[in-house]
């Protein structure tokens, strides 16, 4: 079983960056796994399904992304654009000598995995995201939430000091505000079970008496005290400064793009929790627009939390889609490798 307290540390792009790794007892499929945890988040959210991915028979890498857990905390806002977390999953892929992976992201980890389909589409074999829908908004992000849910939305108070602080003052008590499931009352992600202005500003809650609270806890207490110990390390601020760079974001993909984002030939998963209204799967039904290859499932009765929440179906998924898409032969060779690449080519 994975350690999540003796994480492998590696030079990537100017950090130290903590990586978690389970391998397979047989030769691994030439493309590995990357997984890519969310906010407020760590490796650790992998951890059932670590094992599982390594016995189907691929190398499976998780890392801390840059911020939180054991990975090193640059100091500046700026740090934390989506370019930087790009070139730090590279070189995640240039340390191991992987040319490509197949990259799954859970939340805020699902916008960094779709960066990598954009903007560095030579390094990715597939994607997998989960409960993470594809965003091309037409607007700063900061703004168009302000517009479209007001300006208590999440994205907003995200950007301010007072959250940080309130995040900060008491770690295990705000991932109990958040890593909660649905038994009938909704989450404090969604109480009106809508994705609408209210549950877009659902965080002011946690300004709230702890039993008001709707739902039950996801993880047992020591699962969250191991969130809120790794995150006394840092703070919240470095991954709150995921949203805050969303400015930069936009920028960037403009930049990049000016005269429209272009498909990820890709295949393409996305997997959404049938209860989740934070990050609905029902927005993963514009894919088509954005992806050449892809397909859609739905968790029944499954919140935000999926890989935590339905470990058993999620891995059902993630696996039955991989042998479908990559399939492993008994003992993979460059050949191999050679007839993947021209299935990618014919799928492209």
């Amino acid at each position: 079983m994975t350690d999540f307290n003796k994480p492998t540390m590696i030079a990537t792009n100017g950090i130290n960056m903590a990586i978690y790794e389970e391998k397979p007892a047989a030769d691994a499929h030439p493309f590995p796994i990357v997984l890519v945890h969310g906010m407020p988040e760590l490796a650790y959210s992998w951890r059932h399904q670590m094992e599982p991915l390594a016995q189907a028979g691929f190398h499976v890498i998780a890392p801390d992304v840059r911020g939180v857990g054991h990975t090193d905390s640059p100091p500046n806002k700026e740090d934390y654009k989506l370019e930087n977390r790009l070139k730090d999953l590279c070189g995640i892929l240039d340390h191991y000598g992987y040319e490509k992976a197949i990259f799954v992201g859970h939340d805020f980890g699902g916008a960094i995995i779709w960066g990598m389909g954009l903007y560095h589409p030579d390094r990715v074999a597939g994607l997998i995201s989960m409960n993470s829908p594809f965003l091309d908004m037409p607007i700063n992000p900061v703004e168009l939430y302000a517009i479209l849910y007001g300006p208590k939305n999440y994205f907003a108070y995200f950007q301010t000091q007072e959250c940080e602080d309130k995040f900060n003052s008491d770690p295990a008590r705000t991932f109990r505000f958040y890593m909660r499931k649905d038994v009938g009352e909704g989450t404090n992600l969604s109480r009106n079970k809508r994705h609408d202005p209210e549950s877009m500003s659902h965080v002011h809650w946690i300004h709230d008496d702890e039993s008001t609270w709707p739902g039950v806890l996801v993880e047992s207490e020591e699962d969250i005290n191991f969130y809120a110990e790794s995150y006394k390390k840092h703070g919240f601020g470095p991954a709150l400064n995921w949203y805050r760079c969303l400015p930069y974001d936009f920028e960037y993909q403009k930049n990049a793009f000016p005269n429209g984002l272009p498909k990820i030939k890709q295949p393409v998963l996305a997997v959404g929790g049938e209860v989740d209204f934070i990050a609905s799967h029902v927005f993963y039904d514009n894919l088509g627009d954005y992806c050449e290859d892809w397909e859609k499932t739905v968790i029944p009765a499954c919140g935000h939390w999926s890989q935590q929440e339905k470990p058993e179906e999620v891995n059902r998924t993630l696996i039955g889609w991989l042998k479908k898409r990559f399939p492993i032969s008994a003992n993979p060779t460059s050949a191999n490798q050679k007839k993947i690449e021209n299935t990618e080519a014919s799928v492209a």
